[in-house]
């Protein structure tokens, strides 16, 4: 069931990102990541296409926009988690959720058990 739950995680902050994972490994998914970087995530995703995705809007290398791009062209749902409001990528990806930074434990996985299921 682990596979078929696998969330793809790119957050640049270790902190945050180690928050999420555990969030998200609590509620019985399997984590892939996290990743850093854009160019880390592109390459996670083409190598393991998961059931969802937690993003972060700015990265290390870059923003997250090319990476939502992929994720929608590939029907994969996914939330941005970011600490900034009125990014370009949020008004370039309408319908994706944002959590804004800090986000509650129940609310994260309620959204993703939402999107997933």
């Amino acid at each position: 069931m682990a596979e078929e739950r696998r969330i793809l995680v790119v957050e640049d902050d270790p902190a945050i990102a180690a928050l999420i994972t555990d969030m998200l490994a609590d509620a019985d998914y399997a984590v892939d990541g996290p990743y850093a970087t854009l160019t880390d995530g592109m390459a996670a995703l083409a190598a393991h296409f998961p059931a969802g995705a937690v993003l972060d809007l700015s990265l290390r290398d870059s923003d997250a926009g090319l990476l939502a791009d992929d994720l929608e062209n590939y029907d994969i749902p996914y939330i941005f988690c970011s600490g900034l409001e009125g990014h370009p990528v949020i008004g370039a990806h309408p319908d994706a959720p944002v959590l804004t930074k800090p986000f509650g434990v129940r609310r994260l996985v309620r959204t993703l058990d939402r999107l997933v299921h």
